[in-house]
């Protein structure tokens, strides 16, 4: 019987070799060519916490595993929609926004906890800077709590900064293999430093984000002291749901799917049909009005992507139909 090939953990992704561990030693490694010829959609072959097989010689990656989860985005690219996997394998997700500098961008937000629903990935909100403007913050907790999400609101300066919530977080990324996502700006690798002692990455001021000076430059996966692994990516200037139906987008958001059983009609998109739950929940109050406003955006990109002859429209998406009245 012949010894089965080594396998091995994508750590990170350069331009022309991958960082894999295999046996607890990392190696570099480069890619085999066949990877290349057939990656479907996605942008790359492989990403950053692919389980991978080495080839015979223990020197390239010959293979990629099956994954559990992945965590991806819409690329545009020449001629066809492809995905950017942001991450793979991992078991939650982490949106980071500030409360101010920079200002919380909602259609970011929404769109990184729209695809985490999809994959079935728990995610979790994390306001930072919290001290910037609490009332604001408190506005914004009420808001995504509203629709079913956990947020976590925070603050890192020292004599304020918020302890239990910290610890919470710091249980949370021991406890999984979590990806962290966000504008830069927001205090990503600062959080990580705060709640992860040992583990620390570059952080910069604001005005050299500004200038464009990320302080996360690649995506890396990073075994924690006490269990657990955090992958801090470069930050992100918005998030395109990739290949999702117009008829699938609304159970991506908890607080509308909720409401449409009593809409009139069985297939409402809430884009001005009558009688609509959802519109009326709205101007209640009881659904945030951002929130609307960014399944309203992604619904029309659904929609347009849908129609005959777009690059998205031979694209596998669930949902679709005309609207019927309920009967």
């Amino acid at each position: 019987m012949q010894p089965s090939s080594p396998q091995g953990l994508v750590l990170r992704i350069d331009a022309k070799v991958c960082h894999v561990e295999v046996d607890g030693e990392r190696r570099q490694l480069p890619l085999a060519g066949k990877l290349f010829e057939d990656k479907g959609h996605e942008r790359r072959p492989l990403a950053v916490g692919d389980r991978v097989v080495l080839d015979a010689t223990g020197k390239a990656i010959d293979a990629v595993l099956p994954r559990s989860s992945q965590l991806h985005r819409r690329a545009a690219a020449e001629g066809e929609e492809q995905a950017q996997v942001l991450a793979a394998n991992i078991t939650h997700v982490l949106a980071v926004a500030s409360v101010r500098e920079p200002a919380f961008q909602p259609e970011l937000v929404d769109g990184v906890l729209a695809t985490a629903a999809r994959e079935r990935i728990p995610a979790t909100l994390v306001l930072s800077k919290i001290d910037l403007d609490e009332a604001l913050a408190a506005t914004w907790t009420r808001a995504y709590a509203d629709a079913g999400v956990r947020v976590l609101g925070t603050c890192t300066v020292p004599d304020r900064s918020t302890e239990a919530t910290l610890r919470e977080l710091g249980t949370l990324l021991r406890q999984n293999r979590s990806v962290v996502v966000g504008l830069s700006g927001t205090g990503k690798s600062s959080l990580l430093n705060a709640v992860l002692p040992g583990v620390q990455l570059r952080t910069g001021d604001l005005n050299h984000i500004r200038q464009g000076r990320h302080t996360t430059t690649h995506t890396e996966l990073i075994p924690l002291p006490g269990g657990g692994h955090v992958l801090d990516t470069p930050g992100v200037r918005n998030f395109h749901l990739f290949c999702v139906g117009s008829q699938e987008l609304q159970f991506l958001f908890p607080e509308i799917a909720q409401r449409l059983p009593h809409c009139e009609y069985r297939s409402c998109l809430h884009d001005g049909e009558a009688r609509c739950a959802v519109k009326d929940a709205v101007e209640r109050g009881e659904i945030a009005a951002s929130r609307y406003r960014s399944y309203h955006t992604m619904l029309q990109d659904a929609l347009a992507a849908e129609r005959p002859g777009s690059k998205a429209s031979r694209q596998p998406a669930r949902g679709g139909g005309r609207r019927r009245p309920r009967g």
